[in-house]
């Protein structure tokens, strides 16, 4: 290309491709002069100010355009609207103005209409171009006009011969420049960078989204084994949906190291179009975290200061890690769900400080945030920002990696550029100031550079307008998608925008945009695959209507050879059983109590990792009382009542009158227990006090329905014995005496869902009153679980009689099912059943078996442990043995 030339691209991607191609067999080139339209324009406006063409106002970058549309729909809603103005979603509204001012300028459509969305759009537009002529800027389109009629009017030295790559439907805009070269006798042609004819295509139907991604992926790992030299893309119209799936499984097929952590940003043959938010980069992320968490004025949750302890790029993060995950647990165990950052020290203290120059990092950076004045202009608050940063050791002690030191440049950026923002924002305060700049980071896209020329690029299909491959998969075919359903913005009037056929504004223009679309893309490679989706789970899908003249579909080919797979493939593997551990060795002391019976009887190696091995799961507090505090309240309310009551005729006496009263004295003295570990405020105090207080009234009433008379022999009572060498420590809620001297075992439950079939099973997964009853206390005459719930109280359990708690079935009772007369004929034989299938359990503890082996997953749900147990990979098994 002559220097004379030009290339116009409609994407950055086309332009910096064409520049960087390398003619064969060429020793020195000069490189194309391909650009954007937007980019050549600007080079425009910076001719028209450095010749003294005409002194054009400056261009709003994207984010300070979007600053202004939010301050004047601000200032109109508030003048309008009033209280009810914070009501609306400013940042939405201000995107939606934004795109259709800019719809205004690049179509022949005006603001204005019948409807109420397109005269406060109006009124917007014409108050924010009243703003820009005030402040002296100018929106993008607007400067691009003005370029346009300055190219008309004579101005400029154009190039001879222009060309057009890429534009697969032109704006009114765009053709006004291109009429505009032409009648300065500049040549404008159309480029193509493919000379490869309308290909008939290869269609698959694949089942779901995840066979079609794997589809994709094991063609072009065909395709290279086969050629390494090929350039193959990868073209989805909602590549956002797809993007992690076919990362994911590149990585696997076609960069194996890449699962190392010391090689996770090793070169990709592969590259991927769609970028992410800056503020989602994880050193990027950690740096607003640090920010946020430091200005806060107030508590906050106790999950934010975890996330930062156990994260790194700040502090001590190499030297102090295991110090910072220790702080971390502690925290967990005992600060509250809301909490301070100045709390952590303390705890610190109290535990040797395992983490000394993370915490003065932490203060020193606080320190520096408070001592910032309180209102000052975004461009001081960058330097102010960068300089507490700076004192939170961030981005920390390790040596950033690529990908990472392009993050930490990105985001350098953003704060050297807050003071742009100068003008329109003034003097903000602290919280306003990290608020705009996260939005920053929201709003700008970041990708790491691409290192060397990838194979494969996996685009959108407006990516690859232009570019040229050697292969080509195009997935995500569906009706749903393609074409795109049609997206006319809500601030413009539909009917001006079906006119102008502007850009999505209705069925007709996506689908002569999709047709366009697809007729490019069947000519930018030899060869071309279309694929979509049969389902989506339970959700039937249907194919493109574009897809309707070529061949019929065929089922798609999903086999791919992953690393697990060569890896199981290869040879000298050995199968090593883990179902057995070691056997319980003399003298070993086994802790958990009747939970670890309990874990034993549902899944065995539940049992040998949590209570054999001791793993056990990192707490999460929650903001207020968990369940199990909620039910501890409930324990010890219960507790003092009966210990105040002491039996049946004491509680009937009380029905009679004075229940509440001693209802509200045992609450009292729960919630004062409760309150020496953990402070609860007043209000919240007060609202537990009346849930226990209606919850034991009705359960109260309900126990006043037993016929026979008892007496309460003790509360929480500990017991212990040893079971087939296992010791096991368990605690009672609740043991009453009948007046025939046989006790009734009661286990007070807060929840709904309780199964005692398993009582009657060969494995025992409720062991805790079957063992008081079989191995620890004689003369049992019932045990039952005290459902002590707002709704439905009830009793749960088995009995020797029927008339011993209301609404236990005896043996003898023609309702009871659980145990069959055939099998269990009388009550001895029902604690005999218990004490032979509990020493089986307790047997099993101890010869070490330790299979992940159970009934149900939902029997686990309670399980500490269960990322040791890889239910995952136990259903991939399942699925390919079955």
């Amino acid at each position: 290309m002559s220097e004379d030339s030009l290339l116009l691209c409609a994407t950055s991607r086309l332009a910096q491709t064409l520049r960087g191609e390398v003619p064969a067999g060429a020793g020195r080139w000069p490189t194309r002069r391909a650009l954007t339209i937007g980019q050549w324009l600007a080079t425009l406006a910076d001719e028209a100010l450095l010749c003294g063409i005409e002194a054009l106002p400056t261009a709003l970058d994207s984010d300070a355009e979007r600053l202004l549309w939010e301050q004047v729909i601000a200032e109109h809603l508030a003048s309008g609207a009033g209280d009810a103005a914070a009501l609306f979603d400013l940042p939405g509204l201000a995107a939606s103005a934004m795109d259709a001012h800019a719809l205004c300028r690049q179509w022949p459509l005006s603001a204005g209409g019948g409807a109420d969305e397109t005269r406060l759009f109006a009124a917007w537009q014409e108050r924010f171009l009243q703003r820009c002529r005030g402040l002296g800027r100018i929106d993008a389109g607007g400067l691009q006009r003005r370029l346009i009629e300055l190219i008309k009017a004579g101005h400029f030295v154009l190039p001879g011969l222009v060309r057009v790559a890429g534009f697969d439907r032109p704006t009114p805009l765009e053709r006004r420049l291109l009429a505009a070269l032409e009648g300065r006798g500049t040549v404008v042609e159309k480029w193509t960078n493919s000379t490869v004819d309308r290909q008939i295509p290869a269609i698959f139907a694949c089942p779901d989204a995840t066979a079609e991604c794997r589809a994709a992926v094991a063609w072009a790992q065909r395709r290279l084994a086969a050629d390494p030299g090929l350039r193959l893309a990868i073209v989805a119209p909602d590549l956002a949906g797809v993007r992690d799936r076919l990362a994911a499984l590149l990585d696997d097929v076609l960069l194996p190291p890449a699962i190392r952590p010391d090689a996770a940003e090793l070169p990709r043959p592969f590259n991927i179009s769609l970028g992410r938010p800056l503020a989602e980069q994880p050193l990027v992320r950690r740096a607003l975290d640090l920010l946020a968490l430091a200005g806060s004025r107030g508590r906050i949750e106790q999950g934010r200061l975890s996330a930062l302890l156990l994260a790194g790029f700040w502090g001590a993060d190499a030297d102090e890690a295991d110090g910072r995950a220790l702080l971390d647990a502690a925290m967990r165990r005992e600060l509250p769900y809301l909490t301070t950052p100045a709390a952590l020290p303390r705890l610190a203290t109290r535990l040797g400080d395992p983490c000394p120059v993370t915490l003065a990092a932490l203060a020193a950076g606080s320190e520096r945030l408070a001592s910032a004045p309180r209102s000052q202009t975004p461009g001081d608050w960058g330097r102010h920002l960068r300089a507490a940063l700076t004192a939170f050791g961030w981005p920390g002690q390790r040596p950033l990696s690529s990908d990472e030191f392009q993050a930490h440049r990105a985001f350098g950026e953003v704060l050297d550029g807050f003071g742009r923002l100068d003008e329109l924002l003034g003097k903000i305060g602290q919280g306003a100031a990290l608020a705009r700049l996260r939005e920053l980071c929201r709003n700008r896209v970041f990708q790491p550079e691409t290192r060397g020329q990838p194979a494969i690029q996996v685009l959108g299909v407006l990516e690859s307008a232009g570019l040229a491959f050697d292969g080509l998969w195009v997935m995500g075919l569906n009706d749903d998608r393609w074409p795109p359903p049609p997206r006319p913005n809500p601030l413009l009037a539909a009917e001006a925008q079906r006119a102008a056929s502007s850009a999505h504004a209705s069925a007709e223009v996506e689908l002569d945009f999709a047709r366009r679309v697809h007729a490019r893309l069947l000519a930018s490679a030899p060869e071309v695959v279309l694929s979509w989706a049969r389902a989506d789970g339970n959700r039937v899908l249907r194919p493109s209507p574009l897809l309707a003249g070529d061949a019929p579909p065929a089922d798609c080919d999903v086999r791919l050879a992953t690393l697990a797979g060569r890896l199981a493939a290869t040879a000298g593997l050995v199968a090593v059983v883990d179902a057995q551990a070691p056997p319980v060795a003399a003298g070993e002391a086994v802790a958990g109590g009747s939970w670890l019976l309990r874990a034993q009887a549902i899944c065995p190696a539940w049992a040998f990792y949590q209570f054999r091995l001791g793993a056990v799961a990192l707490e999460s507090p929650v903001e207020g009382l968990d369940p199990a505090a909620r039910g501890t309240l409930v324990h010890a309310a219960l507790e003092h009542f009966w210990r105040r009551t002491g039996d049946s005729d004491g509680l009937a006496a009380l029905l009679g009158g004075g229940l509440t009263a001693a209802v509200a004295e045992a609450v009292a003295a729960a919630l004062a227990g409760f309150e020496q570990r953990m402070a609860l405020p007043p209000r919240f105090r007060e609202l537990e006090g009346a849930r226990l207080q209606r919850l034991l009234e009705r359960w109260l009433r309900h126990e006043g329905e037993r016929r026979q008379p008892f007496t309460v022999a003790a509360c929480e009572q500990q017991a212990s014995v040893e079971v087939e060498g296992i010791r096991v420590n368990m605690v009672v809620d609740r043991i009453d005496r009948l007046a025939d001297g046989r006790l009734v075992v009661i286990d007070y439950k807060t929840g709904a869902a309780i199964d005692i079939r398993n009582w009657a099973g060969e494995r025992i997964t409720e062991p805790q009153l079957p063992i008081y009853a079989a191995l620890v206390a004689d003369e049992v005459a019932a045990v039952s679980f005290a459902k002590v719930l707002i709704d439905k109280p009830a009793f749960t359990g088995v009995a020797d009689s029927g008339d011993l708690l209301p609404g236990v079935q005896g043996l003898g009772d023609e309702r009871q099912k659980l145990f069959p007369a055939e099998r269990f004929a009388d009550w001895p034989a029902v604690v005999g059943h218990w004490r032979d299938r509990l020493q089986a359990v307790a047997r099993e503890v101890g010869a070490g078996v330790a299979g992940v082996s159970f009934a149900s997953e939902s029997d686990l749900r309670y399980c500490e442990v269960l990322p040791l147990l890889r239910l995952p990979e136990r259903r991939r098994l399942q699925q390919a043995a079955g």
